[in-house]
């Protein structure tokens, strides 16, 4: 199995900015106030990265704060990371050392002299309370100053079915794999290596495994009428509880906080549940009359929740003073088989199938205050753009930031849309030979991972504003999932040949080394 980089290169290094001539500049008021070292780093905390490295550049003094006071990391963490999955490692410090010491290190020595002197230097620090952001500065830089990159199989996981999909725990240390079989199968990684450290039992084929936002809880789904919640105690993932319906469970997912969980049945009904007193009560079934053709997703804040049936109707539920009501109906005109919330909240995405086979679109939508002819506010969902394929579209993902949006069809390709002047417009077009079954983006929104029939694995990257492709990894065999780990440098793919790889982005070695 060959990974080979393909196109330009992927990370190219920005250019150095020329200091200025400071000695023989000329200024109107020499006599400038010299402003005190805690006003500067206030004015500078409240800079851009950008801006912050050029003062850095200019000015030896603010060098000099900027350096001591990990300003630069500082501002970087703010823009790039905040989310919930950075800022939970941030706030648990010892978690962030615990992960830097178990798996960040060893990764870091594929970049040669210059990850080992990233490592030294990070070991120097770990102490310091600014340690996670300067730790996740790091990374990103490292992978600016490598020319070339590729992705290196670290991991063969061999299973007793095909595998239906493959994630990974908040902390990177866990995999979870749910394949055609009655278990879905625990993988912990230790001293390098991914040992099986649990199965997580059904009595009929599971469906689907997936970890909470907190990485605390694993939810089952099967076809045996049921799913099962899994909690981590003393390192072991014990069963906490069992949830039934009276049809196959085809998915489930946890609300962003980890207190609601939405069940899908195969037909007839969605189930809302919410943990209190210990113990995981039912708060309201929503009954269909067709089948259910969406994996229900909860909006960003946890208080909206979107559901779709195959009558092209798509109901929009608000969680208000404790109690699910039903808040939003849009009509699609089409059979809808996909909805999901923008990382705002505001923006929507739906993928509709025409009754004659020939309509296969996405749909992204907006929430917009309306003023009603009583003069009252109301809120509206606002179609903005229509995402046209010529075949099935199999799923939709929008990036971390909320700035793209990509979906993946059945004609071989991924479109990849953006706002440009304040106008969602396709930016790029991915092409595969055979069918695009998914296309994920990294959790930082700058690497676009696909996976398709055709047997590759497609990563694009965005560089100046542009998406290019970066690397393409050669299967032999259908790709049926693929998707990034925790900080973007793993990548586990799943296949139908019941097996899951991972992968691990490093530097690419010289002919002269190979």
């Amino acid at each position: 199995m060959q990974v080979t980089p393909s196109g330009e290169r992927p990370f190219p290094t920005p250019p150095t900015p020329n200091a200025p001539d400071l000695e023989n500049a000329t200024f109107a008021n020499r006599d400038t106030v010299v402003l005190p070292d805690e006003m500067v780093i206030k004015i500078l905390t409240n800079l851009g990265t950008t801006d912050i490295a050029v003062c850095r550049s200019v000015n030896r003094h603010w060098q000099t704060l900027i350096d001591t006071r990990h300003l630069l990391a500082r501002s970087f963490y703010r823009d790039c990371h905040l989310t919930q999955r950075i800022n939970s490692l941030a706030v648990e410090c010892n978690l962030t050392v615990e992960r830097y010491h178990s798996h960040i290190r060893g990764w870091l020595t594929y970049f040669g002299d210059r990850g080992r002197e990233t490592a030294e230097q990070l070991d120097s620090i770990l102490e310091d309370k600014h340690f996670p952001e300067v730790l996740f500065f790091s990374i990103p830089k490292l992978l600016l100053n490598s020319n070339e990159l590729t992705y290196q199989n670290t991991a063969t996981i061999q299973l007793p079915g095909v595998v239906r999909n493959a994630s990974f725990s908040l902390d990177g240390k866990y995999l979870v794999t749910a394949s055609v079989g009655n278990a879905a199968k625990l993988w912990e990684r230790e001293g390098g290596q991914w040992r099986e450290k649990g199965t997580l039992k059904h009595s009929e084929w599971v469906k689907s495994a997936r970890f909470s936002p907190d990485g605390k809880l694993l939810v089952t789904a099967s076809i045996d009428q049921s799913c099962k919640i899994w909690r981590l105690e003393e390192g072991q993932w014990q069963e906490k509880a069992t949830i039934g319906h009276l049809d196959a469970v085809r998915n489930t997912r946890f609300s962003p906080d980890g207190k609601h969980l939405v069940t899908v049945s195969g037909f007839g009904s969605t189930k809302i549940w919410r943990h209190e007193g210990g113990k995981w009560q039912e708060k309201v079934t929503i009954e269909h009359s067709g089948w259910v053709l969406t994996k229900a997703q909860f909006s960003p804040d946890g208080k909206h929740l979107v559901i779709t049936c195959d009558q092209g109707i798509i109901k929009i539920w608000k969680l208000d003073d404790g109690q699910w009501e039903e808040k939003f109906t849009i009509h699609h005109r089409y059979c809808v088989t996909k909805a999901r919330f923008g990382p705002d909240g505001k923006h929507l995405v739906t993928v509709g199938v025409g009754y004659s086979g020939r309509i296969h679109n996405a749909k992204l939508w907006e929430l917009v205050d309306d003023q009603s002819q009583a003069n009252v506010l109301i809120q509206q969902w606002q179609k903005r753009v229509t995402i046209e394929h010529s075949h099935i579209v199999n799923n939709v993902n929008f990036s971390p930031d909320g700035k793209h949006l990509a979906t993946a069809s059945s004609d071989g390709t991924v479109k990849i849309c953006g706002l440009v002047g304040g106008k969602w417009q396709i930016k790029a077009t991915i092409r595969h030979i055979g069918p695009v079954g998914n296309a994920r983006f990294s959790h930082d929104g700058k690497l676009l991972v696909t996976a398709t029939r055709d047997g590759t694995t497609k990563i694009c990257g965005l560089t100046d504003g542009k998406w290019q492709e970066i690397v393409t990894i050669q299967h032999s065999k259908v790709v049926t999932n693929a998707s990034f780990g925790p900080d973007d440098f793993q990548l586990v793919t799943a296949f139908n040949d019941n097996t899951a790889k991972i992968w691990v982005l490093k530097k690419k070695e010289n002919d002269d080394n190979s």
